[in-house]
């Protein structure tokens, strides 16, 4: 029975995944700009969310400090996604998951930063060897070095958030942190509008922009985040970042098959992605070795 439990928490853990597997894609066929995109996914997320809360009975009733706690992680939400679809837009699926898969690195980093646990050596030993991987891309491509930049950010921020929804969990229940989390993202994202004027000028998205936003609203954030929160009762949260860097490998795969040419990259570019792929596959058993 045990085993079985392992098993399907692993197997939803995939699920998960796989799910998120799909957003560069939606994000590349959406034609919004990255401000655009990530208010509409999380203005529709917000409205599925809520609707699935309410239909579940589950109370959203929370406290003023609570409530600020969430809506200011969840501004680090916001930060992470329009970091994601920025890199997307400035240059290719490929480039910003290499620069995403750089999440392994700063969430070892940040884990015993943030949750006040022992730190170990081995993780600056693969923080230099996931650099030079990083090097070696932007060597042969140079042109694409935003990209990498913010495909990096967005990997920082989601290691902050992916570390401290494993602490939000014990208090609090997923839909209720999801719910709100979402709430500052959009609200962060809103201030970003006003801020570059755009406020008053966010562009509907048509029809074609509009089903791509609904899928990767409805299932590829409400229903995957709001589970991804729930399994770190089940998983600690740096098992499941670590196993987040088959997005990066969905996400190229799935890019590939799709948009064919526009994705494929220099020999460079697959030397150093290889890299980061052997650094963040052996970095689990050499740190369960070792540390």
């Amino acid at each position: 029975m045990g085993s079985k439990t392992e098993i399907n928490k692993y197997l939803l853990l995939h699920f998960i995944i796989l799910l998120w597997g799909f957003t560069p894609v939606l994000g590349k066929l959406i034609t919004l700009q990255a401000l655009d995109l990530v208010f509409w996914r999380l203005t529709f997320s917000l409205i599925s969310l809520y609707a699935y809360l309410r239909y579940k009975g589950v109370s959203l009733t929370i406290s003023l400090k609570d409530l600020g706690h969430l809506l200011g992680w969840g501004a680090v939400v916001g930060l992470h996604w329009y970091f994601f679809y920025h890199a997307i837009k400035v240059s290719n699926v490929s480039i910003a998951l290499a620069g995403f898969s750089t999440i392994t690195l700063f969430a070892s980093v940040l884990q015993p930063i943030m949750l006040g646990k022992k730190f170990f050596w081995g993780d600056a030993l693969y923080g230099v060897i996931i650099v030079i991987g990083l090097l070696v891309i932007l060597q042969f491509e140079k042109f694409y070095a935003a990209g990498i930049l913010f495909g990096v950010l967005a990997a920082v921020t989601a290691a902050m958030f992916g570390i401290y929804n494993g602490k939000l969990i014990q208090k609090h229940e997923a839909g209720k942190i999801t719910f709100y989390e979402f709430l500052g993202a959009l609200i962060t994202i809103s201030v970003f509008q006003a801020i570059v004027g755009e406020l008053g000028n966010i562009k509907f998205p048509q029809q074609s922009d509009l089903v791509y936003l609904l899928i990767l609203s409805v299932f590829c954030t409400t229903l995957a985040f709001t589970l991804s929160v729930e399994i770190l009762k089940k998983i600690d949260p740096l098992t499941v970042i670590i196993t987040n860097n088959l997005e990066p490998i969905y996400g190229v795969v799935f890019s590939l098959i799709l948009f064919g040419e526009s994705e494929m990259m220099s020999g460079g570019f697959y030397a150093g992605a290889s890299v980061l792929l052997i650094a963040v596959f052996t970095y689990p058993f050499f740190k369960r070795k070792f540390s």
